[in-house]
Parts: structure tokens; C-alpha cells; sequence
């Protein structure tokens, strides 16, 4: 048993986000994730502006009546065909071609299987979108097209290769550097749909994260720069933040040298957060940079001391969500080295997690968390091991051994394991009130 628990002492890294998601965008404009949603857009400003005022008007070669006022209505599957037909024939009017796009987009926004498989077997459907992006004649067409591209993306990691390698990377990439000087002119709708799609992209794979990170150079700085441009709406800049994080999400990890540039914007908005959406986006961000990198912890801990202080203070006062990624960035720091893992213990929080993990009802995710970083200290020094000792831990690492979900009682048997293997006789004695419950335990363990 013993060799077995040599075997384990190590620190261990958590999961990526599993709640990163890529949101599915419905048509107000509202997502089911809670992850950088978008304002609503004024739907009647838009409507007002594809429909103009003339009476519905057939398209004699398709027969699809195609409406010139009012409503909208989403498009039939069956009707895609001949939408796309009508977007590549140069002869329909381009108004016609903005309510045909506007069809297909609110289709792709059903919450419930948006029928993006469908769309995607046209052949060239989506050459034929990222064309219709670029078409500077019509602002409302190129916003219609982002976002249904921006929706196609959202869908599987299949989806998602199709839209990077339709070209629609390049051209989104081109609206958001046209903001770089000169964020006023832009077109802030179109701009934030461009921010949401590489957002998507970028988030579902490695590969294309380092794609656009290597292809579009001057993105990535452009985007932090972005979040500092206070006339673009508070959408923009929530999603910007989210796509940053994004950027910084995966393994291997991005270069060092490229992504450093964020820091000075993810730690200022966790000290000055400007609402929560991004405070939690920049946390995310910021255990990205950290995850088991000792050069990169050094970056946040060195060059920007207040931020554990600060991160103790959300662990006291912050909502669960903020709770949970606040303990994720310190077991990040806490991976790094002994030093880093003892200036995590210094700025005080094993008080405040010995009352999150204490009190009953709390987030799963917390207890969870809680105790994969309680693992990484039990994983360090002989000192480290007695302040987990001392602060009553014990006795809660057995209680999620015996109660916690799979997932906790994970978390927890590691950092006894990480105990029992570094720990002094005495520290390990610790352990022997709890040795009979424990037994018990993994003898009713199904192998």
C-alpha cells in the first residue's frame, strides 16, 4: 500500500473549463450559458432596415415569397436549398438576399437542435456566407451572415473545422483589427459577432487556436486593446474578455511571449472588476496563464503582488461562481513550485476554505475544487503538510472520502495519499483516528 502511495505523491493539474463553452446565440439575442451573451440587438431597428416598406414580393424562379415588412419568419429546412440558390444568383435584388440570410440565421438559433448538419450538406454553402460577410454594400446582410456563421461554429467540433476553413477566419479577423485606432467607425454589431466567432473557433481546438494565434499576429493584441476602448458597448467587451480567455485556453500552451501581453488587462480586471461576466472570464484567463508553468506563475506573482490578497477577498465574499475560480487559480499557483505553493498559503485563505467546505448546500464544484488544492499542498513541504494539518482539514478529507461524489472523493484520497507518502511519522499518525472509516471505504470500492 505503501509503494502504491509513493506512486501517487504529485501535484496534479484540474480539468480545462468545462463550462467554456461555445454558446448556441437564440434569437433574442439571450444564450443558455452564462458565458459573455451578447446585449440584445434591436431586432425592429434591424427588421425596419432588411424590409423596407413595400409589399411581400414572390421570386418568380423559386417561389419563395420573400417579405418586404414585418415579421421575419425562421426558415424550413427544406427551404435552404433554394435560399442559398438565391444568395449566389446575381440578379436578386440585395434586399431580397438580406432577408434570405436572415432566414437561414434564425434557423441556426433555435435553441434546440439548430439544424446546422442540414445547412452544412449544401455544398458551398458556407463560401457562399463568408462571401455575403464581405459585402460592404449592406451592413444588416454582413451582420445576418456573421451571426450565422458565428451559430455554425457553436455547433459540433465538425461545424466548427468547417467555418475555419471556410476562409470566415480572415475576415472576421479584418473586422476587428479595422477597430485598432479608430473604434468609433466601426460597426459595433458586426465587430462583436466577429469576436463571438473566433471565440468559438479558437475555444473547440487547439489547432485552431494556434492557427489564428500564428496566422492573425495582430489579433490577439488587438482584442486586448479592444477591451480598453470604453464607447464599445459593455457586450463587446464581455465577449472580447472571453474570447481572450479562450485564447489562452488548451495544451500545450500558447507561447509565453505572446500571451504575457494580457496580463496587465486580465489582473486589472480582477481588481477593478467592470462586471462579473468578465471578473469570471479573466479568472479563467488567468488560470490558463498559470497551470502548472512556474515561469508563468512568477509573471502574476511577482510583477502583480496584490492579486492573491485580492483572490482571498472574492474566496470570503464572492458569489459560488467567483468562489470556484478563485480556489481553481490558487491550486494553478499551487502547482508550481514549493515556493509558489507557500505564498499561496500565506495570503490566509485556508481559513476562508475550511468554512466553504465546512458549511453543507455549497456548490459541488467548490468542494471539488477545494479539494484538488488541498492535494497540491499535501503534495508539498513537510511545513505546507502541517498547516493543512492544523487548520482541521482531516477530518473533512475523510468526510468527502466516505460522502463526496466520485469526483470529490478523488480529490480528497489524493491529498491524504499526498499526506501518508511526504509527511513525517508524526504528521502521518495524524491519520490513524480515521484509518478504520478509510478501510471501510475502499473495501466497498468496485474495482
Amino acid at each position: 500500500c505503501y509503494s502504491f502511495c509513493t506512486l501517487l505523491k504529485q501535484k496534479t493539474i484540474e480539468m480545462s473549463n468545462p463550462e467554456q463553452g461555445k454558446p448556441v446565440i437564440s434569437e433574442d439575442g439571450v444564450t443558455d450559458l452564462g458565458e459573455a451573451t451578447p446585449e440584445e440587438v434591436d431586432q425592429n431597428v434591424i427588421d425596419e432596415a432588411v424590409c423596407g416598406s413595400q409589399p411581400a414580393v414572390e421570386n418568380e424562379a423559386s417561389g419563395i415569397v420573400i417579405p418586404e415588412s414585418g415579421p421575419v419568419r425562421s426558415a424550413d429546412v427544406d427551404e435552404f436549398d433554394t435560399l442559398v440558390s438565391l444568395l449566389r444568383d446575381p440578379d436578386v435584388p440585395l434586399h431580397k438576399k438580406t432577408v434570405s440570410i436572415k432566414r437561414i440565421r434564425m434557423s441556426l438559433s433555435r435553441e434546440d437542435n439548430p439544424p446546422i448538419k442540414e445547412l452544412l450538406n449544401i455544398d458551398g454553402c458556407l463560401e457562399t456566407l463568408v462571401e455575403c460577410l464581405q459585402d460592404s454594400r449592406d451592413s444588416t446582410k454582413q451582420f445576418e451572415s456573421a451571426w450565422a456563421i458565428t451559430n455554425i461554429a457553436s455547433g459540433t467540433s465538425e461545424d466548427t473545422n468547417a467555418v475555419a476553413n471556410s476562409g470566415a477566419v480572415k475576415v472576421f479577423s479584418k473586422f476587428i483589427l479595422d477597430t485598432k485606432g479608430n473604434p468609433e467607425s466601426c460597426n459595433e454589431d458586426i465587430v462583436e459577432q466577429a469576436v463571438w466567432a473566433i471565440g468559438n473557433i479558437v475555444g473547440d481546438d487547439v489547432r485552431h487556436r494556434n492557427m489564428v494565434l500564428e496566422g492573425e499576429p495582430e489579433l490577439f493584441p488587438t482584442l486586448i486593446d479592444m477591451c480598453s476602448y470604453r464607447r464599445l458597448k459593455t457586450s463587446v467587451r464581455n465577449n472580447t474578455t472571453w474570447t481572450i480567455s479562450n485564447l489562452l485556453r488548451g495544451k500545450p500552451v500558447p507561447p509565453r511571449e505572446v500571451v504575457i501581453a494580457a496580463l496587465p488587462l486580465l489582473v486589472g480586471n480582477v481588481m477593478t472588476p467592470p462586471n462579473d461576466d468578465i471578473l469570471m472570464d479573466s479568472l479563467w484567463a488567468l488560470s490558463y496563464y498559470t497551470d502548472r508553468e512556474d515561469s508563468r506563475i512568477s509573471d502574476v506573482l511577482d510583477g502583480y503582488p496584490d492579486v492573491l490578497p485580492k483572490l482571498c477577498e472574492y474566496l470570503k465574499s464572492g458569489s459560488e461562481p467567483i468562489q470556484r475560480l478563485v480556489l481553481r487559480n490558487l491550486g494553478s499557483i499551487a502547482t508550481g513550485s514549493d515556493e509558489h505553493t507557500e505564498r499561496v498559503l500565506q495570503s490566509g485563505f485556508l481559513h476562508s476554505l475550511y468554512g466553504l467546505l465546512l458549511r453543507g448546500g455549497i456548490c459541488d464544484e467548490i468542494e471539488r475544487v477545494g479539494c484538488w488544492l488541498l492535494s497540491n499542498i499535501t503534495a508539498g513541504t513537510r511545513d505546507q503538510i502541517q498547516q493543512v494539518i492544523d487548520g482541521g482539514f482531516l477530518e473533512l478529507l475523510v468526510h468527502h472520502v466516505k460522502n463526496g461524489r466520485p469526483q470529490d472523493r478523488k480529490e480528497a484520497i489524493w491529498a491524504l495519499f499526498n499526506l501518508a507518502t511526504g509527511g513525517t511519522n508524526e504528521q502521518i499518525a495524524a491519520l490513524l483516528p480515521f484509518v478504520k472509516e478509510l478501510m471501510e471505504v475502499f473495501g466497498n470500492i468496485q474495482h
